[in-house]
């Protein structure tokens, strides 16, 4: 439907700049639209500059890998990210941990038998593969990783979803799981999303109890970096940035490439009896879903515009030859 839409838009764009033309040609021969022809090309040119700078990285090796370095750098807090090759097995994820050195994974359920709503799963350097709690039952399982030094306590956290029915894991975020906790209050809804510019709410908590006037930090993989502060209640709303590049044009109707996400961290610290915790919630975020439609508007508005104006440009054609006549 967009394509169409984008389609349409494009024909009818280019109808009205042929029909302004038209209207505007003196007798001479030369187009009276060639300033403004040139300077809608400037502008295109100028429209362009991102994708081309982004074509450039992706045909230079040195840059792509480059960036892509930069990509894996993005933080220096610990992250259980997804890797690819689920192969089909909708009860099975396979996950990295960066930034951290644990031994094992903890994967906690909202619902199943008794000895499978808390499993650990050993860390292999080539991935570790978690399971659901059973074949047929899924949604969010909570997914951490803990490292402990000599006065120290690390722990990276996440949300890994598989997509069989299973109970909402209202319940299994309030459950206790570590001493410094970031709970999302609540986790975006099947085939939800958090997005750029929404406001979403998160729990900080430690030994159970809420923490009131603590900062959390957030990071994305596009440079982003601010922080917020809790309340009484150790209640804190997050507001996600609007710091997507823009889509690239000749990539948006590709069904291989999926819907955009973008990676991010929260991140908190606490000094209590002698030692100190740092804990970090990492998951994904989707571009502002009206982005692309306030672009399509501002172009049916320009078509709407030069439409019109042919009119008028047709009038004072005819003026300018009456008074010609006259003279």
């Amino acid at each position: 439907m967009q394509r169409f839409i984008n389609l349409i838009l494009s024909a009818t764009l280019a109808l009205a700049c042929t029909f302004v033309m038209a209207e505007g040609r003196p007798a001479n021969g030369r187009p009276a639209g060639t300033l403004a022809t040139t300077e809608s090309v400037r502008q295109h040119d100028q429209h362009d500059h991102a994708p081309a700078q982004a074509a450039e990285s992706a045909g230079n090796p040195a840059a792509a890998s480059q960036d892509k370095r930069q990509a894996r750098e993005w933080t220096k807090y610990p992250l259980i990210t997804p890797m690819m090759g689920r192969g089909g097995d909708r009860a099975v994820a396979k996950l990295a941990v960066k930034n951290l050195q644990p031994a094992e994974l903890e994967v906690f359920a909202a619902e199943g038998p008794d000895d499978r709503l808390r499993r650990q799963f050993p860390v292999t350097p080539e991935g570790t593969r978690i399971e659901a709690v059973a074949p047929k039952i899924g949604n969010y399982h909570w997914v951490s990783a803990r490292e402990e030094t000599e006065g120290k306590v690390t722990v990276a956290s996440t949300a890994a979803y598989f997509s069989n029915p299973g109970e909402a894991p209202t319940a299994l975020l309030l459950k206790q799981k570590s001493e410094l906790e970031i709970i999302p209050q609540p986790l975006p809804r099947e085939h939800g999303s958090y997005r750029e510019s929404d406001k979403w709410q998160f729990m900080l908590r430690f030994n159970g109890q809420p923490l009131a006037n603590k900062e959390l930090k957030l990071e994305t993989e596009f440079g982003t970096k601010t922080a917020f502060t809790s309340d009484e209640k150790g209640m804190v709303t997050v507001l996600f940035p609007l710091d997507f590049k823009p889509a690239d044009p000749a990539k948006a109707h590709d069904q291989h490439m999926g819907p955009r996400k973008g990676k991010f961290v929260l991140a908190a610290e606490h000094d209590e009896g002698g030692k100190h915790y740092l804990t970090a919630f990492n998951y994904a975020y989707s571009p502002d879903a009206t982005t692309g439609k306030n672009l399509m508007a501002g172009a049916g508005f320009g078509v709407f515009g030069m439409l019109l104006a042919a009119p008028l440009l047709r009038r004072k054609k005819v003026d300018k030859k009456n008074s010609a006549k006259e003279s």
